[in-house]
Order: C-alpha cells, then sequence, then structure tokens
C-alpha cells in the first residue's frame, strides 16, 4: 500500500489515505470520502475524463508518471507557472505522494 497525504494550508487540514499501487488519484480521494472538488465542481464536474480541470491539484512530492496528452493541452498555461500542477483523474499512484488540493493552489 502506498500513502497519500493531502494537504489544505487554507483550512488547516492534513489528511492521509492508503492507495493501491496504480490506483488512479481522484478516485481513491472519492473512495476515501476526500473531497478534491471547489464549490458548484462537487457536482458539475467531467467526472474523471479530464475535460473540466476541476480536479486539478499539485503535486508537492513523490513521483508521478509523465502528463498525459489530455493533461498536457488543459493544464499549459498553469503548469508553466507551478510545474507540479496535475488533473488528478489522470494521475496513477505508484509512489507515496504529498498533494496540494485545487482551494489551496
Amino acid at each position: 500500500m502506498l500513502e497519500v497525504t493531502f494537504l489544505n494550508p487554507k483550512d488547516k487540514v492534513r489528511r492521509k489515505i492508503e492507495v493501491e499501487p496504480g490506483e488512479n488519484l481522484r478516485e481513491a480521494a472519492i473512495r476515501h470520502k476526500f473531497g478534491l472538488y471547489p464549490h458548484i465542481f462537487k457536482v458539475l464536474n467531467c467526472r474523471g475524463r479530464g475535460l473540466c480541470t476541476s480536479c486539478t491539484v499539485e503535486i508537492v512530492s513523490g513521483e508521478v508518471e509523465p502528463m498525459n496528452e489530455i493533461e498536457t493541452e488543459k493544464l499549459k498555461s498553469q503548469v508553466a507557472k507551478k510545474p507540479g500542477i496535475r488533473l488528478s483523474c489522470q494521475v496513477k499512484v505508484t509512489d507515496n505522494l504529498t498533494v496540494r488540493t485545487r482551494s489551496s493552489i
């Protein structure tokens, strides 16, 4: 089992979850009842298809696979400002991660 730590400094929340190797980050967060989506996007999101960018997170530490085409296209302007920005729906967990959620990016 791998460990993912979610950070949200604005709310001073730090939560750790256990994740199977290769599991999707978004799906793991949902399975553990951890909300990644801000405001209305809790209901109005693309359900993990990489279309809406509302599940954007920042990988603070840990190794992840390179961005796929969907992420490269959707996040090109944000990645220039912060290199660790990723779509949680497109990230497979292959290492212990520390992740900053969107509400604090």
